[in-house]
């Protein structure tokens, strides 16, 4: 029973470890910055007049992703040809690609 336990636990703080990132085979990042921007532009409450930014909804920005054959997965450091998008109902600015994160660094 306690290992049973022991596992449960482990199990659920490994689900959460890692952040949200997209692929699709073959895919480079400018092909996903594209597909991020329509689907944000596509799903999003515009709070400026020329449109340049909005809320985006996380949930239907993914559905439009998947729809065009971007796969969502959880990674703690994302292997190459994996990109970060759109993950909360923040302000965002619609006309440029969702911002990357730098290079994981190597404690010394």
């Amino acid at each position: 029973m306690k290992r049973v336990l022991v596992a449960v636990l482990v199990s659920l703080f490994l689900v959460g470890c890692g952040k949200h990132y997209w692929n699709r085979p073959g895919a480079s990042f400018a092909d996903f910055s594209q597909d991020s921007q329509a689907c944000a532009q596509e799903n999003a409450l515009y709070v400026s007049g020329n449109k340049a930014y909005g809320m985006v909804r996380p949930e239907l920005y993914q559905a439009c992703m998947k729809g065009r054959g971007w796969v969502r997965a959880q990674h703690p450091d994302p292997p190459p040809g994996w990109f970060r998008g759109i993950e909360s109902d923040d302000v965002v600015r619609l006309d440029a690609p969702p911002p990357q994160p730098g290079p994981a660094t190597v404690p010394k």
